[in-house]
């Protein structure tokens, strides 16, 4: 009696199919996120002068606040941020920061403008992460609407209500 192989070792060949399947699926990568957010920032810290050329005005300083998204840079809306730079009257301001995601994750950002002063637009790029920001890039913009510097105790304080940027997480 002839045997009908075909059609019994189909069950075989459709099981290894779906395993098939299944085992390059977990290799595949995970699509990239892309989305853009907006927010606000106060941060305060403290400032010390540099003596330098005559006319010229230098400091170095450290800022620490909140930074609160409306909408959320890689599913995050709060972060809590350290940044340190250098203010140069003729050149402006140059900074680098961390933000700090409440579940541990870091963003690291370079900032750039100048003078640091109210009214003045500053420039961010976002050049990497950690954890599942791990990767991530993107560009910003704000406006400080507010940057109080009291001269006795060299201590700042400056406030903006329009972040607004693009990132892209890989």
């Amino acid at each position: 009696m002839p045997r009908n192989y075909g059609l019994s070792q189909a069950p075989k060949y459709v099981l290894l199919f779906f395993a098939l399947t299944l085992w390059f699926s977990t290799f595949s990568p995970a699509a990239a996120e892309e989305g853009t957010f907006t927010g606000t920032w106060v941060a305060t810290g403290e400032r010390q002068l540099q003596d330098f050329m005559a006319g010229r005005r230098v400091f170095t300083f450290r800022l620490h606040g909140h930074m609160n998204l409306k909408t959320p840079l890689g599913q995050e809306s709060d972060y809590w941020t350290e940044c340190s730079g250098l203010w140069d009257a003729a050149t402006g301001a140059d900074a680098r920061c961390v933000w700090r995601g409440q579940e541990g994750q870091n963003v690291f950002v370079v900032l750039n403008g100048q003078p640091l002063e109210t009214g003045v637009q500053v420039s961010g790029q976002i050049i990497g992460g950690t954890g599942r920001l791990e990767g991530i890039e993107g560009a910003f913009t704000f406006t400080w609407t507010s940057v109080f510097i009291n001269k006795d105790t060299a201590s700042l304080t400056g406030h903006t209500k329009n972040i607004a940027g693009t990132y892209r997480i890989p």
